[in-house]
């Protein structure tokens, strides 16, 4: 079933539709006359009717919830009883046959089957308008656009029957609601088709005549606001008159001549209305125009301004963009767009002669198809950081491997671009190459190295030196003592001579395990001992006294 419009006034006459059928079946269930709705004088409904309405009610409620599998089905088959019931009414009536349908759910008592020639049996336009709704309520369950427009119309048949059969009863005139003098539509029957046309039409406002009054174009809004006036005067008037012919309050003529001129004065009445309303509905319509003419005035200075002002941004954009281009083209580091997946997106000049590789050549790869195998971590711990808003720019230091297969070391600051939320975008990338500042650090530090090993060589063979050093002055301090005892002692001059001859040695020996040139001579020449003394035996001290 097509999803119809949730109404909330369907739901209302849905259920005022089942109360109504309900309360007739009661009535004539348990002879309770006061629950069969109806005038004085007037028909009533009988049971085929109540029925159908019950049926009418329930299908129509059914539009006014979330529709299911089973909802359409319930939906068609309710429609398609009330259908049934009322089309084999109505057939009774043309084909003039009975099939016991009339009597056939509750029999009516001998009183009224005696009063009517078809006991029981619903009146030709109210079995019509039941066909009419089934039918209608058919082509709504349907997709089909031509049968919508078709069951919106036969809505609107409904509300011409219904509404000629609610003229008949004001005016008293039984061949608007009694057509064959066998049956006559109860006057409840005819208000409930009424309204229940119109309102079910307004399900579907894009269909048959609702436009007409739905619209929200002037025209539509005019019809709003005379229809309603011109149908109660009309039948306001028409009242007038057959009350006046009635009970002879005026001549034929002069009743027509009156109601010539009541037509007339409130036809320029309504007239007067309408333009009037039409004057209020332009002047509202000029003064939204001025209104518009004033926004578009001042959305124009508007856009003027903005638009100056976004000429001087695009002014400085360019600018900045051109300055941007010039340092990124001409920059004397390697400099390179790269985004949060390591593609390369721009790259320079110099950053492609400091890899050996074309432009083209590197912006299909990307920055892990150049970096040694042994440093790939140190990058991708660094854009993980980024990533992580851990820090906006780095610093890291790399090699690449260029395309001859050397490998250089790059310095390569890193910035993270960012978007007004503060997500990463892409990286800036500068790049410095320091090869050479590697290669002068490996040298500082190897010769660091030789000067360190140098320097523990000097003090191994000065600790192995002082030991020769200590014993030619221990025995200087002890022959010392003996010539302090006699300084006539020639014994112990010559022994003093030859330790200080072994003393003399030992630093020439010491000065070439330094292995610096020249020393030996410069300790040679300003030795104190200038005479060469014969080399003797070590002297020895025992108690006291130098012995050979």
């Amino acid at each position: 079933m097509h999803p119809p419009r949730k109404v909330a006034a369907v739901a209302v006459v849905s259920l005022l539709s089942m109360l109504t059928g309900i309360l007739v079946i009661t009535g004539r269930e348990f002879h309770i006359p006061q629950l069969r709705p109806g005038f004085a004088g007037y028909a009533t409904s009988n049971f085929n009717a109540a029925l159908c309405f019950v049926l009418l009610g329930s299908a129509l409620l059914l539009t006014q919830f979330r529709l299911k599998n089973y909802n359409t089905t319930v939906f068609q088959v309710l429609s398609f009883l009330m259908f049934l019931i009322g089309s084999l009414s109505l057939s009774e009536y043309l084909f003039h046959f009975n099939i016991g349908l009339d009597q056939l759910f509750m029999a009516d008592p001998a009183s009224i089957a005696g009063k009517y020639q078809f006991p029981g049996r619903m009146a030709p336009n109210t079995a019509a308008c039941f066909s009419l709704l089934g039918l209608a309520f058919f082509g709504f369950s349907t997709k089909s656009r031509l049968l919508r427009t078709l069951s919106q119309y036969l809505l609107h048949a409904v509300t011409a029957i219904s509404a000629m059969t609610i003229v008949g009863y004001l005016y008293g005139l039984s061949l608007f609601y009694d057509p064959y003098l066998a049956g006559a539509m109860a006057i409840q029957s005819a208000i409930l088709f009424f309204f229940l046309s119109l309102i079910v039409s307004l399900l579907h406002p894009a269909l048959g005549l609702s436009p007409l009054f739905t619209g929200k174009l002037v025209g539509n809004a005019m019809i709003r606001q005379v229809i309603l006036l011109i149908i109660f005067i009309v039948i306001a008037f028409g009242a007038v008159r057959v009350e006046s012919l009635r009970y002879h309050l005026f001549s034929e003529q002069t009743g027509v001549s009156l109601l010539v001129i009541c037509f007339i004065w409130l036809g320029l009445a309504l007239i007067w209305h309408t333009a009037n309303w039409l004057n209020r509905f332009d002047a509202r319509r000029h003064d939204a125009e001025e209104e518009v003419k004033v926004m578009n005035e001042e959305l124009e200075k508007r856009v003027e301004q903005r638009s100056a002002s976004l000429s001087r941004l695009l002014e400085k954009l360019r600018e900045s963009e051109s300055k941007f281009r010039a340092a990124f083209e001409h920059s004397a580091m390697g400099m390179a767009l790269v985004s949060l997946q390591g593609q390369w997106l721009k790259v320079n000049k110099r950053l492609c002669d400091m890899v050996g590789y074309r432009e083209q050549e590197l912006l299909s790869m990307s920055f892990q198809d150049l970096t040694h195998p042994g440093d790939q971590a140190i990058h991708v711990d660094a854009i993980n950081k980024a990533l992580n808003n851990k820090q906006d720019a780095y610093r890291v230091e790399k090699r690449y491997i260029c395309k001859n297969g050397a490998i250089v070391w790059v310095s390569i600051n890193l910035a993270t671009v960012t978007n007004k939320k503060g997500g990463p975008i892409y990286f800036v990338s500068q790049f410095e190459d320091i090869t050479e500042r590697k290669k002068a650090e490996q040298r500082l530090k190897s010769a660091y190295k030789q000067i360190q090993d140098h320097v523990n060589s000097i003090k191994d063979i000065a600790w192995k030196q002082s030991h020769l050093v200590r014993s030619p002055l221990a025995n200087l301090k002890g022959l010392a003592e003996i010539i302090k005892d006699d300084p006539s002692d020639k014994e112990a001059i010559k022994y003093m001579q030859f330790e200080l001859e072994r003393l003399d040695s030992v630093i020439i020996e010491m000065a070439e395990d330094a292995c610096c040139e020249g020393v030996t001579q410069i300790v040679v020449k300003k030795r104190l001992l200038q005479s060469p003394v014969t080399r003797l035996r070590p002297l020895s001290l025992v108690k006291g006294k130098a012995t050979v």
